[in-house]
Parts: C-alpha cells; sequence; structure tokens
C-alpha cells in the first residue's frame, strides 16, 4: 500500500499547492511595491510596480491559454519537469514583454495613479 495514495498527495497536488502560494506572494509583493510608491511619491517605484503587474497579468493570460490546450494529442503525456519548465519560461517571457513595453497596461496604470497621486497632494 502506498502511503502517498492514502493521503491523497501526488505530484499534481503539490505543483498546484506550490502554485497557489507563488501566486499569493506575487500580489502581496505588487501590492506592497505600490504601497511603498504611493506613499513616497516615487515615480520610479511606482512605474516599476506597473510594469510587474503588468508581468503578472500577462503570466496569468499565459497560463490561462496554456489551460485551454487540449493536450493528449501526442504519444506521451507531459512530464511534471516538462510542464515546471513551460511555467517558467512563461514567466520569462511575461517578464521580459512588459520590460519591453508589454501589451501597454503598465503605461495606461501609471498614468492613471499618477494623476490621482497626484490629485490626493493638490488636496492635501
Amino acid at each position: 500500500m502506498d502511503i502517498n495514495n492514502v493521503l491523497g498527495v501526488n505530484s499534481e497536488n503539490i505543483s498546484s499547492i506550490i502554485s497557489a502560494q507563488k501566486s499569493n506572494l506575487e500580489t502581496e509583493d505588487f501590492q506592497t511595491t505600490l504601497n511603498n510608491a504611493i506613499e513616497n511619491g516615487q515615480d520610479k517605484e511606482l512605474k516599476e510596480a506597473c510594469v510587474e503587474f503588468e508581468s503578472y497579468f500577462l503570466n496569468m493570460m499565459f497560463k490561462s491559454m496554456r489551460s485551454s490546450i487540449v493536450s493528449g494529442g501526442g504519444m506521451f503525456e507531459k512530464s511534471n519537469a516538462e510542464k515546471l519548465f513551460q511555467e517558467m519560461l512563461d514567466q520569462e517571457v511575461s517578464k521580459t514583454a512588459a520590460n519591453q513595453g508589454g501589451i501597454g497596461l503598465a503605461d495606461m496604470m501609471y498614468k492613471q495613479l499618477e494623476r490621482q497621486n497626484n490629485a490626493i497632494d493638490i488636496e492635501a
């Protein structure tokens, strides 16, 4: 009798748990960076937070697109190592794309947050 099967522990469960935790950490990190940038009035940090958010958004978009692909057309299923590599590759592509302009989300967010921040400064 395999103890892992009894406990319901397998590589897919562990992978999904790790992915969820990583997602929570990325969200908390973005929120912290954004709050620091707004409180300190530092444009560079605000821009970095917006680019970080766009990177996260693109990564989630890639993840959704990959999950919509029906696998099983090949002779072999993807191994966990191949799935992990694909996830890491998507993450790096997302970061690179966001740092090079991405889809323009970071710029729009930056302009909006900068206007909001300036309006708050004028009122104070």
